[in-house]
């Protein structure tokens, strides 16, 4: 029979204040209550304390019975149980030693976010009384001190404990201040939204009927790959006009239509060069309002635009098609040329004039074979190709009359062009939906562009990071779509966890590629084209910081 040891008794002090070494109150008690007759509350205390102070059945019975009958082993039996709960609040002991050790030792003072939330989740665990963990915490490094088991791992814990609770910890202080700032900051900023939108009343905006005929397209367009057609035809060129899509927007929110969806999405197809198929299947996705799909309409779709996208952008030399200024050089030279020249080049533009006519002319002809339905969306479209047309014949006959005014016509006109071009691609550069990705440099942790992005030194941003950078990555995939996506397919769900998988095993990984890795041609499977990742990174800056 072992004997209590001194450590045995000092934790049992201190565990059990009420506990005796040479006999048990609480058993007296019980066979009270039981020769009152007060069987539920003798009952009460046999099940909430004698059993989790004796949880050996044999013992338990046994001991009750020799303390009944007032035999003198109930003291042998009551000092073997003391030791048997001795050594079991010593290993219960140990367990939350080494688990504030594991837990709460190891953090660093810089990792501001992971302090918080383990130092939150212990403290409401031990107490719903913040300064209750202070004196838990002391308790259990005296424990650690007396069994000489990870005392040192304990008193640090308790001091970050105590530092977290008194808010004497430097970088919490300074994270909790500058949160507290930004929380201001936020509703200052939504007051000043929520002012601003009381404001504005759509109902007092009336629209003319020039701006309502450049917004809307005629009722008689029914088919939904007509209305494809008819609204991107219609949006084409004026994708760069900041008030005409004040006016769409205005529009949109005053009737509750969708035409400024379907605007953005031939913005959008155009500042990024989107192909042709790309852009409508995107404007198609706003039009219909769920999902839609039919191959001969869509075979239908690509027929159409490419007859009708003929009349929307003239044929110019590249120089001119990308808005390009011509040379000082060239212009000098071309100032220089003799009146020989200039008449030979104003006669072979009015031959190409001629040619273009009659090939409209076989044109024509050769379109009687397509569809009916082409019919409503030309009606929209094709009085501005015969205009065109009847345009160039005119010239061509001018020009036999008078060579020289129509070769200084040509060049003033090229030169007009280019000028509205280069306007309109400058206009086009300044729309960005999200950052745009920079060029492909020398391969840097995540954490070091979320460091870059931020401008901060201290690392509190890993487990914010992680936390809300799933909604960035939605929002960046939503207008990142090569494809028709299926309403309810899975694929955007697959390519952000695809994302999100390679920005946790990365994170830390100086040496990451994410252009030609294997998870960016996964996620271009699935749909979608990702050419870098810091688009991701800066729109969660923006959101979250």
């Amino acid at each position: 029979m072992r004997q209590l040891t001194e450590l045995d008794i000092y934790i049992l002090k201190q565990e059990f204040p009420q506990l005796s070494l040479t006999e048990d109150p609480d058993i007296e008690r019980y066979f009270e209550f039981r020769s009152l007759n007060r069987q539920a509350e003798a009952l009460r205390l046999y099940n909430t304390k004698l059993i989790h102070r004796y949880p050996d059945n044999k013992m338990r019975v046994q001991l009750m019975t020799y303390y009944r009958k007032h035999d003198y082993r109930f003291h042998i039996l009551l000092t073997d149980s003391l030791v048997q709960l001795a050594d079991r609040t010593v290993v219960q002991v140990k367990k939350v030693i080494i688990f504030f050790a594991n837990t709460i030792a190891p953090l660093k003072r810089a990792e501001v976010y992971t302090i918080i939330k383990v130092c939150e989740k212990v403290i409401n665990a031990i107490s719903p009384n913040r300064f209750a963990a202070i004196s838990f915490t002391e308790r259990y490094t005296r424990y650690a001190e007396k069994l000489k088991y990870h005392a040192a791992d304990m008193r640090q814990a308790a001091d970050i404990i105590r530092m977290y609770i008194t808010d004497t910890i430097s970088s919490v202080r300074e994270y909790r201040e500058e949160q507290d700032r930004k929380n201001a900051q936020e509703k200052t900023r939504r007051a000043l939204q929520k002012a601003k939108a009381s404001v504005v009343d759509f109902s007092k905006i009336v629209f003319t009927k020039e701006q309502i005929a450049a917004i809307t397209i005629p009722s008689s367009i029914i088919r939904i790959e007509d209305k494809v057609l008819a609204y991107t035809m219609k949006y084409w060129n004026r994708y760069a006009d900041g008030a005409f899509e004040n006016i769409l927007l205005l529009y949109s929110r005053k009737y509750g239509t969708n035409h400024y969806a379907i605007f953005h999405a031939v913005k959008v197809g155009r500042v990024r060069n989107w192909k042709d198929e790309e852009l409508l299947h995107a404007v198609l996705a706003n039009v219909a309002q769920g999902y839609y799909y039919s191959i001969s309409g869509d075979l239908y779709l690509q027929r159409a635009w490419k007859q009708l996208k003929l009349n929307l952008e003239p044929s110019s030399p590249p120089s001119q098609a990308k808005g390009l200024s011509v040379p000082a050089v060239k212009k000098a030279k071309a100032a220089k040329r003799s009146k020989k020249q200039t008449e030979k080049t104003a006669v072979q533009k009015t031959n190409k004039a001629e040619k273009e006519t009659a090939s409209t002319g076989k044109k024509k002809e050769t379109k009687k074979n397509v569809q009916v339905n082409s019919v409503s969306v030309s009606g929209a479209a094709m009085p501005s190709a015969k205009k065109a047309v009847q345009k160039n014949t005119v010239a061509a006959s001018e020009s036999r009359k008078s060579r020289k005014p129509v070769a200084a016509a040509s060049i003033l006109e090229s030169g007009k062009i280019a000028q509205e071009q280069a306007v309109g691609e400058k206009a086009s550069s300044s729309v960005q939906i999200y950052p745009i990705n920079e060029p492909k440099g020398l391969p840097v942790s995540i954490a070091e562009t979320v460091k870059k992005v931020t401008g901060k030194s201290y690392g509190i941003y890993r487990d914010l990071f992680f936390k809300e950078v799933r909604s960035a990555i939605r929002t960046i995939l939503q207008h990142s779509a090569v494809q028709k996506l299926s309403f309810f397919g899975s694929e955007q769900n697959n390519a952000e966890n695809i994302i999100y998988r390679f920005l946790e095993t990365n994170y830390d990984n100086p040496y990451q590629q994410w252009q030609g890795s294997k998870e960016q041609a996964d996620v271009f499977t699935q749909g979608f084209r990702i050419e870098s990742l810091e688009p991701i990174i800066r729109l969660w800056a923006k959101e979250n910081l």
